[in-house]
Parts: structure tokens; sequence; C-alpha cells
């Protein structure tokens, strides 16, 4: 992952990882078929662990409570795991899964986006399209996430609260 993080996903080289990893490249063909193959399943599962992480407390009853656990989980995983979180921005960004992994990876989404519906068929949300409500709630915080890391800076968990204050605002049902 810091390879990919360090020089791109387009740079990625087993010869790179194996010196990082000071392993033998005949190691990382042991459970990869080959490059491609072991960026493609390193994200895939650090695509699982963050959706795990988000909705952990899917079963909370009261949405409100839910869609906030959602929001701060997501930076309690940027602030615990910065490098796997730039990693899943990049290489999503980069699109490496074919279509039946990628139809996994839209299955995430698709639960977030379900989770997001009740707290509109509740009455806790605004009545809206579940793209935009999902953008609304996900883009700042994955903007606010990112600028962070990078910086290489902790983001101060007062800017996390007024952050999601002002989203729920856009988002909460009137």
């Amino acid at each position: 992952m810091a390879e990919a993080v360090e020089n791109g996903i387009a740079a990625v080289s087993i010869a790179g990882i194996v010196k990082r990893a000071k392993v033998s490249a005949g190691t990382v063909y042991v459970h990869f078929e080959n490059k491609d193959d072991m960026l493609r399943q390193v994200y895939l599962q650090l695509k699982a662990d963050f959706h795990g992480c988000l909705t952990r407390h899917r079963d909370e009853a009261d949405t409100a409570k839910m869609v906030r656990h959602l929001w701060f989980d997501m930076f309690d995983f940027v602030r615990d795991r910065p490098q796997d979180f730039l990693f899943l921005d990049y290489a999503h960004a980069a699109k490496l899964l074919p279509p039946r992994e990628q139809a996994i990876a839209d299955e995430y989404a698709e639960d977030i986006a379900a989770l997001l519906r009740r707290g509109v068929d509740d009455g806790t949300l605004a009545p809206m399209q579940d793209g935009l409500l999902s953008l609304l709630l996900v883009a700042p915080a994955m903007q606010l996430a990112r600028g962070a890391v990078l910086a290489g800076r902790p983001i101060p968990p007062e800017l996390i609260s007024q952050a999601f204050d002002r989203v729920w605002l856009s988002i909460a049902n009137p």
C-alpha cells in the first residue's frame, strides 16, 4: 500500500514491493498471480474492512445516531489507517477492478445507500435522490480526510464535529 500511495498505482512494481517488504519476489507470487491481482485483492480486502468499519452501527435504531456513527467511524478509520485510506482512494480512481469484482465493491456502496434510504423512509433524512444524499454526506468527509492524510496531520475532533453538523443541516429532514 505504501508503494502505491507514495508512487502512484501505475508506478507500483513487484521489485519496489519486494524491496520495501524485504521479501523475495517468489513470496509475492505464492500469494498473487501478478501485480494487478495483488492490487485488486488488497483493494477488495481494504474495501471490505472500510465498509465494515462504517457500517458497524447499522443496527442502531435511531437513524440520526446511525448516520452520525457512520461519519465518525470513517474518521476513526482514517486516523488509525491513513495509508489504507489513501490506497482506497487512489485504487478507486484507478478503476482497478474488472466487472465481476467491481460488482462486489458496488454492493458496499449500495449497502450504504440502503442505510441512508432507511433514514429517508423513517423521516430522519430529507427526501432526495440516493446519489445526492450519499454525495452530500460522503464527499465532504472524503475531502477533509484526504487533505489531512496528505498533509500528514490529524484532523481536530472539533473540526470533524463541526463539519458533520453542517452536513447534517443539508441532509436532515427539516
